[in-house]
């Protein structure tokens, strides 16, 4: 690795720890800090974004011991491809190449009207809590809105080509966001400034967080990068065999792992030390989408659900017990870069949902509004 790319990784890093520190005494929020995360629910809500503009609404629940799968709303939301969607408390966005961002209570179940900040095909959205929604877009902008009165608050401007993607940091006070311009922005949100923007290897296409805020991963065509939020040096690069299409980084027993959905209908999860542990074939088409969201089981139980949608128009829901179980014994050496043996899976879905469309992309939710 040169030199000067040492220095912009360890640039990235260094200005996260400064900001982490600093924001804690900001006094004017654009942004307030999450509070803890609420009790796991009986149901769960997953929204469903479609290349046929359509906008579903699923809710799991069990009826005795089996999870079901039940649609509670299908509508046309969009008159372009939806390409992202996320829920908040009670609120529901949906972001569509027609440039617009759609509204919705999902408690009233009622649509609340449209944004119509960005010029350009809406590419990630993101609710903080249920108080701010951030909004990201081909043309270059990220948008914070105030959920309260749906009032921009902010716009931040950085990037010098279409936001691919943006996640923000769970207590609210930072976000990162990658681009087509080959960088990476890490924004103090407390401020709505700019903290550092750093030049990547490629096109960042995802990026994600981890549950406790320590490490993220910038995902790029075929290949992840790890960091550990105030090290210079990235923890682990992983390469992956085939197009990664979504990317979560989920936690068991202590433990993150990284869920990739790839073109070879497979979900492939790896060690935060780059180690492939194990994959399944999970869908007859490409995986275009991974959530997640606590659920309590019949039996007082409190387990991981891991959602996946594909271009194979199925909606289906996964234990992570069941996914990461079989192999956790092997993350005793997480951090080694020796090379160990993917653990072929074969995992049955706890509940199946069948759109008969293509599905482009997800958000699970709890149904606490």
């Amino acid at each position: 690795m040169g030199r000067q790319q040492k220095r912009a990784k360890a640039d990235v890093v260094d200005a996260a720890a400064t900001a982490t520190t600093a924001v804690t005494s900001a006094g004017d929020n654009v942004i307030p800090a999450l509070a803890e995360r609420g009790d796991a629910q009986p149901s769960f809500l997953v929204t469903a974004g479609t290349y046929e503009r359509i906008l579903y609404g699923i809710e799991g629940r069990f009826v005795g011991e089996q999870l079901t799968l039940n649609p509670q709303f299908i509508f046309p939301a969009h008159i372009g491809c939806i390409k992202a969607v996320s829920v908040g408390g009670r609120y529901l966005a949906s972001g569509s190449t027609d440039e617009v961002i759609k509204l919705y209570d999902l408690k009233k179940r009622v649509e609340l009207g449209s944004l119509h900040e960005h010029k350009g095909s809406i590419t990630s959205l993101h609710f903080h809590g249920h108080t701010h929604l951030l909004s990201a877009s081909e043309d270059g902008a990220i948008c914070i809105f105030r959920t309260k009165d749906w009032e921009p608050l902010k716009v931040l401007k950085g990037h010098k080509g279409p936001v691919s993607s943006i996640a923000i940091h769970p207590s609210g006070k930072l976000a990162l966001s990658v681009s087509h311009d080959r960088t990476v922005i890490l924004w103090n949100l407390l401020t709505g400034q700019r903290a550092s923007r750093t030049k990547t290897p490629q096109v960042g296409e995802l990026v994600a967080w981890n549950q406790s805020g320590s490490l993220y991963a910038i995902a790029y065509a075929t290949e992840i990068q790890l960091h550990n939020v105030g090290q210079s040096e990235s923890v682990a690069t992983i390469f992956c065999r085939q197009r990664i299409l979504s990317m979560l980084i989920v936690t068991l027993k202590g433990q993150d792992y990284v869920l990739t959905g790839c073109q070879d209908k497979r979900v492939h999860i790896y060690s935060t030390g780059g180690n492939e542990l194990a994959s399944a074939q999970c869908h007859d088409n490409r995986i275009k989408g991974l959530s997640s969201v606590d659920l309590a089981f019949p039996d007082g139980s409190v387990h991981t659900v891991l959602i996946s949608v594909s271009s194979d128009g199925r909606i289906k829901a996964w234990k992570l017990d069941d996914l990461i179980g079989p192999i956790a014994a092997t993350t005793a050496g997480a951090l080694s870069s020796s090379t160990k043996d993917v653990v072929e899976l074969s995992v049955e879905p706890l509940a199946v949902y069948n759109a008969d469309v293509r599905l482009t992309c997800v958000a699970a939710s709890n149904n606490a509004f």
